[in-house]
């Protein structure tokens, strides 16, 4: 199964909005011809498009959020055709009456779902956060979408060792290295909890809309230290702040189903907690 990750960068916008769109469908249509199943683009990676809308932050959100759910994601699909993919485009505002979500807009199955970020960071003022995880299936392997800050939450890794999570994508962005590397350490700690590929993606790049107005990171391909899916594999990329970074990973999906067969290693993510645990606190 091959993985086109993309952080792009908000540095080097398009001039108009048409242009920003065709050059998505094109780089869409060249993964897609070029063996991808899975593509990822970042958290916030929508919000580029405040550069193409006038007004106050809440107005352009809601802007954004009309073009990308009514023109947007119809074209995509599209332009992608009957292909059987998981397209994870990032996230960007979805407006449900008077609230706005960040939503991760995904294209699985052949139909557009949504995934909203669930944990907001302080500077999320004008989002609300969402209250549902979902599970997708996707070639018989169960994959899901946390958003940066989600990927941090613990709890949310005890709910995913429940469903016997095989692939998990964290579009994230963060704004300097130690966001980054608290992602990815993150990240790599769900993919040994849950015996997942992570896959992370970081949005890069200067934008004039604060609320992503510089923005840098590295993305992560994470395995779980076992056998059949050693460390060794893993590839992270270099940092960058201000130009797009893409690159392929790959893995096997009969390793993914061999990952959750019980054998003389041990694996975290099929042990089970049938007994009480106290704490003492002395």
């Amino acid at each position: 199964m091959k993985i086109a990750n993309v952080s792009y960068s908000l540095s080097s916008q398009p001039s108009t909005l048409i242009e920003w769109q065709n050059r998505l469908v094109d780089e869409l249509k060249n993964f897609v011809s070029g063996g991808a199943e899975i593509i990822l683009y970042p958290e916030l990676f929508l919000m580029g498009l405040t550069d193409y809308f006038q007004g106050d932050l809440v107005f352009q959100m809601k802007e954004i959020s009309h073009y990308v759910w009514t023109t947007l994601l119809p074209e995509l699909k599209k332009a992608i055709g009957e292909k059987d993919i998981v397209l994870c485009l990032g996230s960007g505002p979805r407006v449900v009456g008077d609230k706005i979500f960040n939503s991760a807009p995904l294209l699985i199955n052949g139909n557009w779902n949504f995934q909203d970020k669930l944990h907001l960071t302080p500077w999320e003022t004008d989002f609300i956060g969402g209250t549902e995880l979902k599970i997708f299936t996707f070639k018989n392997l169960k994959l899901a979408t946390v958003i940066c800050f989600d990927v941090e939450q613990p709890s949310l890794a005890l709910k995913l060792k429940e469903k016997g999570i095989h692939i998990l994508l964290v579009p994230s962005a963060t704004t300097d290295r130690n966001g980054s590397n608290r992602v990815n350490r993150c990240a790599n700690a769900r993919s040994v909890e849950l015996g997942a590929v992570v896959i992370t993606s970081p949005l890069i790049g200067d934008s004039a809309c604060d609320l992503v107005d510089h923005n840098e990171g590295r993305q992560g391909f994470f395995l779980p230290a076992q056998a059949v899916a050693m460390v060794e594999q893993e590839q992270y990329s270099s940092y960058s702040a201000d130009k797009k970074v893409v690159h392929s990973f790959e893995v096997a999906e009969n390793l993914l189903v061999e990952l959750k067969r019980q054998d003389s290693e041990t694996k975290p993510y099929l042990q089970r907690d049938n007994h009480s645990i106290i704490l003492l606190d002395k």
